[in-house]
């Protein structure tokens, strides 16, 4: 991979506005958006870093643009829970179904829902569709739990938190549809997913390769370091020096660090979950 048109842009600036009797006018106060050239820099690569949780770390090695996490992602898995309606001819008379939902996460567990019944139901599928709709109407499972009906079972799959990652299984989720009503009792459920929680760094192009899978070029000469956070915070520490920056940070130099500035780590420290940021780097081979 060849690169060119290395930049970066620089410029800090508002625009002040006359508030006096009998003035007007506006002025730019501060410097204008000035490109920056790198025009020697053969070396460019941007590394992606998702932290699930406050307290994870990156580590980059900036000359060889390789970086690791303090722990392997794990994206997670949703937990699954389904309960199978046995109901030979569907409902065979008109009346309410008492389910029993039992899970910790959810606020008054164990929970009985009231779900009413008819004789059109008259097929166990027909049943699950109606008992799904019923556990689906109860806010506070609905605002755990999403559930649906497949065939005649009855799926209840665990939400993802606000940032859309996943719980750890619930051992204790259960759903016990009773007996009455042309159906068969079922005191237990079955946890047919066990729900995994996510976890861990996640590192995008951070390998140390460019876009072609050509392992990048040893940087004799930093140019550029931006880091960019999209959510959460972070702090960056230069690993020898132990000094510290707020991210976001940019920092670049015309002439090129070639001290401990480029040769020591970069290390990233998550200060809340769900972090994402991107790491920027121009330099040069020798």
């Amino acid at each position: 991979m060849a690169i060119s048109a290395a930049q970066t842009i620089t410029g800090s600036n508002c625009q002040g506005q006359a508030t006096s009797a009998l003035v007007s006018g506006i002025v730019q106060i501060g410097a204008s958006q000035t490109a920056v050239q790198f025009p020697t820099a053969d070396i460019g690569y941007a590394i992606g870093i998702e932290f699930v949780a406050s307290g994870g770390t990156a580590t980059i090695d900036l000359q060889s643009g390789v970086a690791t996490g303090s722990a392997a992602y794990v994206a997670g898995t949703a937990q699954v829970e389904t309960a199978t309606v046995v109901a030979a001819s569907g409902a065979t008379s008109n009346g309410n179904c008492s389910l029993t939902f039992t899970s910790t996460a959810t606020t008054g567990s164990p929970l009985t829902v009231v779900v009413a019944l008819t004789t059109a139901s008259n097929t166990a599928t027909l049943v699950a569709a109606a008992l799904a709709a019923g556990l689906a109407a109860n806010t506070a499972i609905a605002a755990v739990w999403t559930v649906t009906s497949s065939g005649a079972n009855i799926v209840i799959t665990r939400k993802s938190d606000a940032n859309g990652y996943k719980y750890a299984n619930e051992a204790n989720t259960n759903l016990a549809i009773p007996a009455g009503l042309g159906i068969t009792a079922a005191a237990t459920s079955a946890n047919t997913t066990a729900g995994v929680v996510s976890s861990g760094v996640r590192i995008t192009d951070g390998d140390g390769k460019d876009f072609e899978g050509v392992t990048l070029l040893s940087m004799a000469r930093l140019y550029s370091l931006e880091m960019n956070v999209t959510s959460g915070t972070a702090t960056a520490e230069e690993v020898g020096s132990g000094e510290l920056y707020n991210i976001p940070a940019k920092f670049w130099n015309t002439t090129g660090w070639t001290g401990t500035n480029l040769t020591d780590d970069l290390k990233i420290t998550a200060t809340a979950a769900a972090t994402n940021l991107t790491v920027t780097v121009i330099g040069k081979s020798t």
